[in-house]
């Protein structure tokens, strides 16, 4: 079969991939191939699942922009498709002069990046988290946590939906690049033709 772009991995940077690659070309064939019986069994589905606010990110960087960015349209995502999300914020504890000192550096970067957060002395930090040992801490309420192997199959549904394919159990174990395609060659199915 023949197709105009082939990704390799079903977890959420392969379908959001294929997902954004049949938006930006609606006529194209996209095929996902992925190894395991379903989407997202490795680190989509193993991680914390934190939507980070970019706190850490240094002010004015692509990291920065992209994280906040991210952080919304995620949000967005999540809502449109009904997938729960924890707004829980996160504590950035300091346990030490040193950290301390830390925390006013990050405070700056927080304020420079134009991140909602609240400065908690240790009395406020020892009443809101009573097992928590700190002098200090920076409350973050835009962090949040979320399934990400939810958020990658209704990625998933959309692609199907728009025509993209996902073949499951479907390990790719060679690939030959030809002048005018590539070739991927699978356990499964004897030989997928993608053109370039």
């Amino acid at each position: 079969m023949l197709y105009d772009f082939a990704i390799i991995g079903g977890g959420i940077v392969g379908i959001s991939t294929a997902r954004t690659l049949m938006r930006m070309k609606p006529d194209s064939k996209v095929i996902v191939f992925e190894k395991e019986p379903e989407l997202a069994r490795h680190q989509t589905g193993r991680n914390s699942g934190v939507i980070h606010a970019g706190v850490y990110y240094q002010p004015g960087s692509l990291k920065a922009q992209f994280c906040k960015e991210g952080a919304a349209r995620t949000l967005e995502f999540c809502k449109a498709h009904e997938i729960a999300v924890e707004q829980c914020g996160k504590l950035i504890v300091a346990t030490t002069q040193l950290e301390l000192d830390r925390l006013d550096d990050l405070e700056k970067r927080t304020i420079a990046n134009e991140i909602e957060f609240e400065r908690i002395d240790q009395t406020e930090l020892r009443r809101r988290e009573p097992r928590i040992v700190g002098l200090g801490a920076l409350y973050v309420p835009s962090t949040a946590i979320v399934d990400y192997a939810k958020v990658t199959w209704a990625l998933a549904e959309e692609l199907r939906a728009s025509g993209g394919e996902i073949h499951l159990r479907e390990r790719v174990v060679g690939v030959t690049e030809e002048t005018d395609q590539v070739v991927f060659y699978g356990e499964n199915v004897p030989r997928d033709q993608v053109a370039n």
